[in-house]
């Protein structure tokens, strides 16, 4: 189950991404420049999480897996940009995640209108 973390935990997170080994920092190296964050507004993730816990039920245990994504070289305006994308799920057990994987929903749709910077913005909380 997903936690808050402090400011300090998010900037090691975003270092070991963005960082001199990192996946991110091996895609600048090779000379693409490419985002790595994405952002939606908060109104947009609150309307989109409503419409899963509607159609799927709270009893059922809604929720949101982030998959990362690429456009791909035949997209026009984001050529090869990684993205994210948001699913639904249901089911599994809330109380103990390792007993029961919450599955894919496919009877809904995804969700990817999120705004990818080029460059990105760092995450950068001053320390």
């Amino acid at each position: 189950m997903g936690k808050k973390i402090s400011n300090v935990d998010a900037k090691k997170l975003f270092d070991g991404w963005t960082g001199k080994n990192g996946p991110g920092k091996s895609v600048s190296r090779a000379g693409f420049v490419d985002s790595y964050e994405s952002w939606f507004s908060a109104e947009e993730l609150k309307n989109f999480c409503q419409e899963v816990i509607d159609a799927i039920g709270e009893e059922n245990n809604p929720g949101i897996r982030i998959y990362f994504g690429n456009y791909g070289k035949n997209s026009r305006n984001k050529k090869n940009q990684s993205t994210v994308f948001l699913a639904p799920t249901k089911g599994g057990n809330k109380d103990d995640f390792e007993a029961s994987v919450p599955e894919n929903d496919y009877s809904l749709e995804s969700y990817n209108s999120g705004s990818n910077r080029v460059p990105p913005i760092d995450y950068d909380p001053g320390s």
